[in-house]
């Protein structure tokens, strides 16, 4: 006979099952290769314009059009993966993100790679509700905090990486070829996920139907800890596409720093982030377990750690030396990218049974943040001569999420109808 802990009461069996360190690992793995694709074209930014004779507000929209994509499928992308299940939608969309990836790399007409761009994003549009909804499937309640923040980690490792392998790569094979490598990679991940992945039992003994009531669309979507919650989102997406599109032509226009130490100066901020995401995602849960509270554990972390980002980034506005830059800079991004967790995990406590629904309502609010960011940086940089202006939109756009989740974030969930 099975001995069952306290803690696993109400668990569900396959949560009990190690192959939910698989799932953990495989999601890292999906975040790293999805970002990696994302910020290879921040360090192409002059040798793609070179190509396409185009300038920094052109680029800009460049990349604000791959957040189209993302835009238009997060919302549907959870409603889809609640009903079809992530290994058949993910699968899909990772081998059909990473054959646009190659097929970037032959484009020679602007328009079209505009184009290609918008079908990546609708591509990897799907990932983070996916991953999302696979570690709520998958791994145990109490430790769905420290999940995500772990698969998470995929994001600023692959912005670490990126600053000290995706420079030197499109330096000596170009930028088409560094498009097309990634493309591959992503390929034969798409294979081995396809193979290796499996959905969980749909119902089981421990989790019948009637204990999981119904819970309707419109009152997820009208959640005021939700739409305050996804506000917050779109702050921090502002932090992290300026970050991924800006940052190192910020470095390299400001100071005058060549693209191979922009490569390195540029991995300060995420070395930070790997370490706080942690920290943040471990203190979220111990708070969690001790409270049962939402607010207490997840709302008051974020609003706290994003106040920091903004402390940091009002002075990088007035500073005359690089070091100085980035060091606020790199503290600015840490703090915020701290509370990654809590994020997601907000959407799998107060939505359970519309977790993919709830992360997608979130994630559109994000990747509404990477369509108007890169242009309005770009805009703002071109107009003023210089990036003091984007910055001062940063802060206000971060101290405007902060003031939502304090005032309006209340931690309480919809009610769901009665089951049948």
């Amino acid at each position: 006979m099975t001995t069952v802990l306290p803690s696993e009461v109400g668990m569900r069996p396959h949560q009990r099952s190690r192959f939910r360190f698989f799932v953990a690992g495989f999601c890292f793995l999906l975040g790293l290769l999805n970002y990696l694709d994302r910020v290879v074209l921040s360090f192409a930014i002059r040798p793609i314009e070179s190509d396409f004779g185009i300038g920094d507000a052109e680029f800009g929209l460049l990349m604000s059009t791959f957040a189209i994509g993302t835009l238009a499928v997060n919302g549907i992308a959870g409603v889809i993966l609640d009903r079809f299940g992530v290994r058949r939608v993910w699968s899909i969309a990772l081998l059909g993100w990473s054959t646009v990836m190659i097929l970037q790399g032959f484009v020679e007409v602007f328009w079209m790679f505009l184009a290609l761009r918008v079908l990546l994003g609708l591509g990897e549009g799907v990932s983070f509700p996916a991953m999302n909804r696979g570690l709520v499937d998958w791994m145990r309640p109490s430790e769905l905090g420290r999940a995500i923040s772990f698969s998470l980690l995929g994001v600023p490792l692959a912005l670490l990486v990126g600053g000290v392998t995706l420079a030197p790569l499109i330096l000596g094979v170009g930028w088409r070829w560094s498009f097309v490598t990634l493309g591959v990679i992503g390929l034969v991940i798409g294979v081995l996920f396809t193979l290796l992945y499996r959905d969980p039992p749909r119902r089981d003994d421990a989790a019948p139907a009637s204990v999981t009531p119904t819970i309707p669309i419109r009152r997820v979507l009208l959640n005021p800890t939700l739409l305050t919650t996804g506000w917050s989102f779109f702050a921090f997406g502002w932090v992290l596409f300026f970050a991924v599109s800006w940052l190192p032509g910020y470095l390299e226009q400001t100071w005058k720093i060549d693209l191979k130490s922009v490569g390195w100066s540029s991995t300060l901020p995420w070395a930070l982030a790997l370490v706080l995401m942690p920290i943040a995602g471990w203190t979220s849960d111990a708070i969690m377990a001790r409270t049962g509270s939402v607010r207490r554990s997840r709302v008051h972390l974020i609003w706290i750690c994003q106040s920091l980002a903004v402390i940091c980034f009002v002075p990088v506005i007035f500073v005359h030396s690089v070091g100085w830059a980035v060091a606020f800079i790199s503290l600015a991004i840490g703090f915020s990218m701290a509370p990654n967790g809590p994020y997601y995990s907000i959407c799998a406590d107060l939505f359970k049974g519309r977790t993919g629904l709830a992360t997608g309502v979130i994630v559109t609010f994000f990747s509404l943040s990477g369509v108007l960011c890169p242009v309005i940086t770009g805009w703002l940089a071109g107009a003023g001569g210089d990036f003091a202006s984007a910055f001062t939109a940063l802060c206000l756009v971060v101290g405007s999420g902060v003031l939502g989740m304090v005032c309006f974030a209340n931690g309480r969930g919809p009610i769901a109808e009665d089951p049948i």
